[in-house]
């Protein structure tokens, strides 16, 4: 099978244990993803809290050359570019990154650092994490964007950087949804799960999920067990659950967010290897063709149409 997973925080994992991909011991590695006849996935770079703005700019570039330490050992390209993108699926690579940052906080109000980031190759951006940054509120306030906050998410708009209103507070989800709309630009949710499934600050409301359609966006299925169920254990099937209602309310705009190695998994997911087995359930309600498209189909076209030319 085929694999695009739009979110997975295993570029700093690796980065502070120093373990190659190859055979990482987290979620995700060269190894566990041998099964894959092709997989891409969004390699966001995430910087703790406790650091300042300028120590978690140190970290994203520190993790970024680790990460690039990796391609070159295993032979991963790092996708940049729509030509990039469809050369990759034309190749004999089996596995390619695309890089994103969690949490751009780390501009550190310095809005030059923008392009630095597009030279370095950052394509999708999640702007906010947690609490009230530089940039806005997250999920667990109501304070909508700051005023450089909507000037750095214009200016990453700009450069084509896209933008993920994962963790976003409800105010701030839809300034950014409106940034987007403004400039004629997709957005993305890429590991946010479906509020009326599950009441949490961290998912996706319906009316955020309409926009979002409306704009061309793609929501990404996370497996964070909070994320998806107030029950325990959680298990899978209360990711086919997301999975259903997003199927059955944005048809063509799903696709996975796993979140792997941000989080801890389902009780009977021990880690990527056991993706076959939830694309086997969601058979009990798609076809295959609506399974293809949300295992790669559709998070290929957004890529594609998204990334630079």
């Amino acid at each position: 099978m085929k694999l695009i997973d739009l979110h997975c925080d295993t570029a700093l994992a690796l980065y502070n244990s120093k373990n190659s991909f190859r055979d990482a011991p987290g979620h995700i590695s060269l190894e566990k993803a041998a099964f894959l006849d092709k997989y891409i996935q969004l390699m966001a770079v995430f910087t703790s809290p406790k650091l300042s703005d300028d120590e978690g700019w140190e970290v994203f570039l520190g993790a970024r050359e680790h990460l690039l330490r990796q391609c070159d050992e295993c032979g991963i390209p790092l996708i940049t570019t729509s030509g990039e993108l469809e050369a990759f699926e034309k190749s004999d690579a089996k596995i390619g990154f695309v890089l994103a940052i969690e949490d751009v906080r780390i501009l550190g109000e310095k809005i030059e650092r923008v392009k630095e980031l597009y030279d370095l190759g950052v394509r999708v951006v999640t702007p906010l994490w947690g609490g009230a940054t530089t940039i806005g509120g997250s999920h667990d306030t109501d304070l909508g964007l700051t005023d450089f906050g909507r000037a750095a998410v214009r200016e990453m708009l700009g450069y084509g950087i896209v933008q993920d209103i994962s963790h976003a507070s409800f105010n701030a989800a839809f300034e950014i949804l409106d940034l987007c709309e403004e400039t004629g630009r997709a957005p993305i949710a890429t590991h946010m799960n479906a509020y009326t499934v599950r009441p949490h600050s961290r998912n996706m409301r319906d009316d955020e999920l309409d926009k979002l359609v409306k704009l061309g966006g793609i929501a990404g299925v996370s497996f964070c067990p909070p994320h998806l169920t107030g029950d325990t254990p959680c298990t899978t099937d209360h990711v086919l659950d997301h999975f259903r209602y997003y199927h059955e309310h944005a048809a063509g705009h799903v696709a996975f967010g796993s979140d792997y190695d941000g989080t801890n998994l389902p009780a009977d997911l021990p880690d990527i290897t056991g993706v076959p087995a939830i694309a086997e359930k969601i058979r009990a309600f798609a076809d295959d063709a609506a399974l293809e498209d949300i295992t790669w189909n559709t998070a290929y076209t957004f890529l594609k149409n998204n990334l630079p030319k």
